[in-house]
């Protein structure tokens, strides 16, 4: 059997401003770089576990997956994600080929944060020829939106309030009827159905569930709800496999889907990239990397308000090493971690 070698490594990259959502302030990004190697091959397939603070089991606690037996979803999914990219770099095929990604680039769709510097970097991306943004919100911080939608009646607005509402701040969404929203992200937990029928009174906007698809199991539960009207399906929790059986039951269902990240890398967003150039992703969240960390592991293919989707083998894309050097906290050999918690096996 091939031996295979996996390597973990931190880095902490400092953000260009600061970026707020309703459950955490931002100023700089750790992320995990998945570096998985097979001895004889001279080569490596990249994946990236990078939980977003907050939200998911931090870096941290990766490295005691050995003694829990229990590996947490990112880090699963960073691994499954590297050894596709091994397997069809390998073949010299491409990824997004083998997945069936139909598109040669996607629309930037822009994530800004809460904070008061949002109007002018949206003006700042619509000088540059984004047309998409997806505004971060919270109770009492709502402003913004409005500020933005008059200084752009054309641009494609979505909001993302990270689950903040309940039954108590809800109605403070009715200030956003009249804004011509493309969509509301997760607003609040999907099981809180008050909070979901008093935001279908006050406005018509389609919801998409976030936070609260961490399994294809919960996919299944919101997409049968009559108060959902699309998924958000993420490589970074659902893995690639995951995601796709996500997106064909959305499609199924007959509801939309969204590709998208957890604040990541380059080498994280391009499998968000490659499932956004899907035929039936609706508004996907993709965006250079260094448009918000100072700097990205792997070059920019950001043109004329457009993402273009590698074509070269695997992902198409690799960390430049120096870049890596550069913000390095440490690396760590988990072959034998993932091997006691029975990971190293994962299929594409």
């Amino acid at each position: 059997m091939e031996k295979q070698r996996i390597v973990f490594h931190h880095l902490s990259i400092p953000l260009k401003h600061r970026f707020d959502t309703a459950q955490s302030e931002l100023i700089r990004r750790d992320i995990g770089l998945v570096e998985y190697l097979a001895s004889g091959t001279g080569s490596a397939g990249w994946g990236e576990a990078s939980p977003f603070p907050g939200q998911d089991d931090s870096i941290i606690d990766f490295l005691s997956v050995g003694r829990s037996g229990r590996v947490p979803a990112t880090l699963r999914s960073g691994l499954e994600a590297a050894q596709a990219d091994f397997g069809t770099r390998a073949r010299g095929e491409a990824l997004s080929k083998y997945l069936g990604s139909s598109r040669e680039k996607v629309p930037v769709s822009l994530a800004v944060g809460i904070g008061g510097n949002a109007p002018e970097i949206v003006d700042e991306a619509v000088a540059r020829g984004v047309n998409r943004f997806k505004l971060k919100i919270s109770p009492n911080r709502l402003s913004h939106v409005r500020q933005i939608r008059g200084d752009h009646p054309e641009a494609i607005l979505g909001v993302d309030a990270n689950g903040s509402f309940e039954p108590s701040s809800a109605d403070q969404l009715a200030s956003l009827a009249d804004l011509g929203l493309a969509y509301i992200e997760e607003p609040c937990s999907t099981s809180d159905w008050a909070t979901l029928v008093r935001l279908k009174q006050l406005i018509d906007v389609p919801v998409f569930a976030d936070e609260s698809v961490r399994s294809i199991a919960d996919a299944r539960v919101v997409l049968d709800s009559p108060l959902i009207d699309g998924v958000v399906v993420k490589p970074a929790r659902l893995g690639l496999a995951g995601s796709i059986e996500a997106a064909k039951l959305a499609d199924a269902s007959g509801k939309r889907w969204r590709a998208s990240g957890l604040f990541e890398s380059g080498i994280g967003r391009a499998y968000t990239e490659i499932l956004a150039a899907m035929p039936s992703a609706f508004l996907s969240d993709v965006a250079p990397a260094d448009w918000f960390f100072e700097r990205d592991v792997v070059p920019s293919r950001f043109e004329g308000g457009h993402i273009a989707i590698p074509a070269g083998p695997g992902i198409g894309v690799e960390p430049d090493r120096d870049v890596v050097e550069r913000y390095l906290v440490a690396s760590y050999d988990i072959s034998e971690l993932v091997t006691e918690s029975g990971v190293q096996a994962l299929d594409r």
